[in-house]
């Protein structure tokens, strides 16, 4: 069973998902919480404090699957990035109208010219994510899947730009039909390296 503090982030990440940083009110995301005003102020210092720890547990869900995909499986480690890719390719299909997509994403369209600090901290995470696929290129290059010179940290963050680039491109027209290219379009990539 969620605590309060965890049904609050939870609801606000849905909200902001849906409205962002800006046109999301605290009284919608306690009204989504189902809980009173002055338990968002017991928990959060102010509304930047909240989406920090709401971009911090969006994070904490996500990690383990890049780990599972990325890391954890005995896939070729190519293969194990098109999966990972058409997983999140359904996740995000599943969603009404393609909706919402990612709030690290979303929140760093919205916020990285305006809020340092919210914008340090999507840099991390982002920094922390592309680290996997670094992982997972690195075993590609060891395995002779991609060539010897390959930089899988350019790769990767390529590869991590370009999704979100999708992502951002599947709200605009309410379809997974970017994604469902992007998924085409790196196999594509990765077989000319």
């Amino acid at each position: 069973m969620s605590t309060t503090k965890e049904k609050i982030i939870e609801s606000g990440i849905e909200v902001l998902l849906e409205k962002g940083y800006n046109g999301a009110g605290l009284k919608e995301i306690l009204d989504t919480a189902k809980v009173p005003k002055g338990s968002f102020y017991h928990f959060f210092k102010s509304k930047e404090d909240f989406c920090k720890e709401a971009l911090n547990h969006y994070s904490d869900e996500f990690t383990p699957i890049l780990q599972q995909y990325l890391i954890g499986s005995n896939e070729p480690p190519i293969l194990r990035l098109q999966l990972f890719f058409k997983a999140m390719t359904e996740i995000f299909e599943s969603q009404k109208d393609c909706k919402g997509g990612c709030l690290v994403g979303n929140m760093a369209q919205e916020l990285a010219d305006t809020n340092t600090p919210l914008r340090s901290r999507i840099l991390q995470i982002m920094e922390t994510w592309n680290s996997y696929f670094v992982s997972c290129l690195d075993e590609a290059k060891k395995a002779g899947e991609l060539s010897r010179d390959t930089n899988t940290s350019e790769l990767a963050e390529f590869i991590l730009n370009s999704w979100e680039g999708a992502l951002l491109k599947m709200k605009i027209v309410s379809s997974a039909a970017p994604l469902k290219n992007f998924n085409l379009q790196i196999v594509h990539i990765l077989r000319c390296y």
